[in-house]
């Protein structure tokens, strides 16, 4: 891996340079509402914001967004079909050690067959730029082992004394520097990122009373309806927690006729585990429809099911759930929670 040290103004012309060749989303403040950050399209390099702690939702929006048309169809036989997105290639820039888990954790979910081809275009066409974070009480990153995390990023950039450090990760990566005016790195300032990499770990002061794998067991022994049904007793089942989630993957496909049946378009997106409908099938059963069995799902697919099935927590530790709860549920709290009434009922036993 190579490192090179670029100055504050040597990145803005760097995002200058980007934009010209390519489309750009990136971190921006909300102009309405400052201090508020969210991942968009770009339209200047000053629009990129280096300083932000999170955003409401998170990038995966680049490469599934919350609602999206497919493609219109006409009825007929055969029916006539026209993809209704654009393809094109982008810079996925200023993405965080979490968010770039999400995206990992994404990856392998939606390769997982019967593969999501939509996914895997939009994956194809971009190159992604991470940067490291700035914590604050809701992150819980390290318990996780998110908070150092690279993969799937060409670039990475982490502030130091002169500028920003620039971890380059692939050849797409490297040129994307083409052109840019950079110096190598000293040790110093290599020195220098660690130095950054450790304070920050050490302003997240949460603990996880369990190892993953024996909250994965706590999980699986069943029992624990009393901490289910507390829990439901303050949800509102609004979904917000699934819809800031990174690694939350689960959607809705509709189609919309016009006034004459005859034609359409199919439009999908983002669905929540957490609302009433989520599980309701054919013949009108829920399967879940009892809130605490919402709540439970939720806990048990993030760290039970997908976690058996990729050998992976579908949680990132980014906290955007709990900042987002309208009950102000903190998914860590509830996970010692658990493991407290696992262990005592284990005890009780």
């Amino acid at each position: 891996m190579f490192h090179y040290m670029i100055t504050a103004d040597g990145l803005l012309d760097f995002f200058r340079r980007l934009l010209e060749k390519q489309p750009v989303m990136g971190p921006r403040e909300r102009p309405d509402q400052p201090g508020f950050y969210y991942f968009d399209w770009l339209d200047r390099a000053e629009d990129f914001a280096l300083d932000y702690v999170t955003t409401a939702i998170p990038p995966k929006k680049a490469f599934f967004p919350p609602n999206e048309t497919l493609f219109t169809f006409k009825t007929g036989n055969p029916p006539e079909l026209a993809p209704a997105f654009e393809e094109f290639p982008f810079v996925l820039a200023g993405v965080h050690p979490c968010d770039l888990s999400g995206i990992e954790a994404l990856d392998d979910a939606y390769s997982h067959p019967p593969a999501e081809h939509r996914w895997q275009a939009s994956r194809e066409r971009a190159m992604i730029i991470g940067m490291d974070c700035r914590p604050d009480e809701y992150c819980f990153c390290t318990l996780l082992g998110t908070s150092a995390h690279r993969k799937p990023c060409d670039l990475f950039l982490t502030p130091v004394g002169r500028g920003y450090l620039i971890e380059v990760h692939s050849q797409a990566g490297e040129s994307l520097l083409d052109g840019v005016s950079r110096l190598d790195a000293s040790r110093q300032e290599l020195e220098e990122a660690e130095q950054w990499r450790l304070r920050k770990t050490e302003r997240i002061v949460h603990t996880l009373r369990a190892s993953l794998d024996r909250f994965a067991d706590m999980l699986d022994a069943g029992g624990l309806t009393r901490v289910w049904k507390e829990v439901a007793g303050r949800c509102y089942s609004c979904g917000s927690c699934n819809t800031t989630c990174p690694t939350c993957f689960c959607f809705n496909i509709d189609d919309e006729y016009d006034l004459t049946l005859t034609s359409g378009v199919r439009k999908r997106t983002w669905d929540s585990c957490q609302l009433l409908d989520f599980a309701r099938v054919a013949g009108g059963h829920n399967f879940r429809g009892d809130r605490w069995q919402r709540v439970r799902h939720r806990w048990q697919r993030k760290f039970l099911y997908l976690y058996r099935q990729f050998g992976r927590p579908y949680c990132t530790g980014c906290g955007r759930c709990s900042r987002a709860c309208t009950a102000d549920i903190n998914i860590l709290d509830v996970i010692n929670q658990l493991i407290e009434a696992a262990q005592q009922e284990a005890a009780d036993a």
